[in-house]
């Protein structure tokens, strides 16, 4: 870690989680592994020990059977796969919750299936009625149904209700995805879905390694094609190193449940500080680390380089959309765009935040908006 990093307090881990030294060590160990995984000889059978050992600690994290995980570059990727696949298997109508991340989102826009959004409440909440009367008046002309959901949004934190989805479609046939990126490492894992998603870097290990689970009677059809890698269902050799780092930041992930109340001290204070603010999805369940906020006459962006000079560092929302202007698409699906006419800020929480952190972060913030109210005079 660069100096600049070490004097400065991170806030950001919906983005990416720092690297745990679990994983690191993991990593370090796996680079001086000669072989590549598929080889039949000594040095292979070990770099093959290795990607199979993480398989097994990232299938336990997630609640499913190593036999039917796929490792990936990410959990784009992961996403794409099973999205891809669906299409392939006749899914040719895809439903997909408005408050999912853009993985999935322009997969199915962008896989020649028509794309129907799924919509939500003002809380952030996928509509479960709605997706229950489309389900139950689905055509057999539109093809098998099939059903995207995030199961925590990353800028709100806010959790869907993924049990209900599942049922309503496995009931109409049907096959449902779900990216649980958000969740893994923050709460614990039991869904009996057809697709699910993961990424390494959300628990502390190293950004450019996913994981898909396919469920043993799921269609599945390769997104890259090449050699016979992971039984022939993702070409490229294996990131021995990268899988690695993943399987031990799986083994060290566990629930935080105590981030709520560092989260909730957050909100509390800024409430206090801030009378106007607006702490979106607040009255659903949500991650114990999230936190998406805004002020109606304080630009995001703003207050983000403010307090970026204080040493302190969050975000305008997922990372695959920072750095653009604009009112946050998940704000916007909630209805809730006069709440944040100019943006909103998300501070995420993770294993490495402490209450020092939190002290730090709501100084900085009061000295920012002091800064702003006397410019603004």
């Amino acid at each position: 870690m660069s100096v600049y990093s070490q004097n400065r307090v991170y806030l950001d881990h919906n983005a990416t989680s720092p690297l745990r030294n679990e994983a690191r060590e993991a990593m370090l160990q796996a680079f001086d592994t000669l072989g590549n995984p598929v080889s039949l000889h000594g040095h292979g059978r070990d770099a093959r020990k290795i990607c199979e050992d993480a398989r097994e600690a990232v299938a336990l994290a997630m609640g499913v059977c190593a036999q039917d995980l796929i490792f990936t570059g990410s959990g784009m990727e992961s996403d794409n796969t099973a999205i891809h696949s669906a299409y392939k298997a006749g899914c040719t109508h895809m439903l997909v919750a408005e408050m999912d991340h853009p993985a999935t989102i322009n997969a199915a826009q962008n896989c020649g299936a028509v794309c129907e959004k799924i919509p939500c409440n003002a809380d952030g909440q996928t509509d479960m009625d709605w997706l229950r009367d489309r389900l139950k008046n689905w055509d057999s002309a539109e093809g098998r149904p099939f059903v995207s959901i995030t199961a925590a949004n990353s800028e709100t934190g806010v959790i869907q209700d993924i049990s209900t989805a599942t049922d309503l479609t496995h009931d109409a046939g049907g096959l449902i995805l779900v990216d649980a990126v958000q969740i893994m490492g923050k709460m614990p894992m039991t869904y009996n879905v057809d697709y699910l998603s993961v990424s390494a870097h959300k628990v502390g290990g190293p950004q450019g390694v996913g994981a898909l689970y396919v469920a043993s009677d799921a269609p599945f059809t390769s997104l890259l094609q090449g050699g016979g890698q992971e039984k022939r269902r993702r070409a490229g050799t294996l990131n021995v190193a990268g899988i690695a780092g993943f399987g031990a930041a799986a083994n060290a992930a566990t629930p935080m449940p105590h981030l709520s109340a560092m989260r909730d001290r957050i909100e509390t204070e800024l409430r206090t500080m801030e009378p106007d603010i607006t702490f979106f999805g607040e009255n659903a369940p949500r991650l114990p680390n999230t936190s998406f906020l805004a002020l109606p006459d304080v630009a995001a962006q703003t207050l983000l380089m403010g307090l970026d000079l204080e040493g302190v560092s969050v975000s305008t929302g997922t990372a695959c959309s920072s750095g653009v202007s604009r009112t946050s698409r998940v704000v916007n699906a909630m209805g809730l765009t006069d709440k944040a006419p100019l943006g909103a800020m998300r501070v995420s929480l993770g294993y490495t935040t402490t209450d020092a952190n939190i002290d730090t972060f709501l100084n900085a913030w009061a000295k920012v908006r002091r800064y702003n109210q006397r410019v603004a005079s």
